[in-house]
């Protein structure tokens, strides 16, 4: 995907839902590829805390990745804290969706919807 697509999937994600605050995109080095953020929002962390959050990230779904002969490939992880959820969605082998949202969005089809929306992005030539 090219830096066009990562906003257009960012801006399609961010569509699906007012409660979504942000949507990066991560690299498999833990580089962020692509970030995305709701208009006034408020920041709960810096930016160099966002990206340490994203290498979290990165280094929690690479050790979830040694156990998928026994247990299957991770589909989604959701954390839930007090001011906000953090799904972690993967794109493909090299890219991670890292969203944030807000507490109370409702979760019955938010993740089918952006698994819909990933697969679309990745049809698209």
């Amino acid at each position: 995907m090219s830096e066009e697509e990562h906003y257009k999937l960012s801006e399609n994600i961010m569509n699906l839902d007012s409660g979504i605050r942000f949507v990066t995109i991560i690299g498999n080095q833990g580089q962020m590829l692509y970030r995305g953020k709701r208009e006034n929002i408020e920041n709960y962390l810096d930016l160099y805390d966002q990206k340490l959050s994203a290498e979290h990230v990165l280094k929690s779904w690479k050790i979830r990745k040694e156990f998928e002969d026994a247990i299957g490939k991770t589909k989604f992880v959701m954390a839930q804290y007090e001011k906000i959820r953090r799904y972690t969605i993967p794109i493909d082998e090299n890219r991670l969706l890292y969203i944030t949202t807000e507490p109370n969005l409702s979760n019955n089809s938010f993740i089918q919807n952006i698994r819909d929306l990933i697969e679309t992005f990745k049809k698209t030539p």
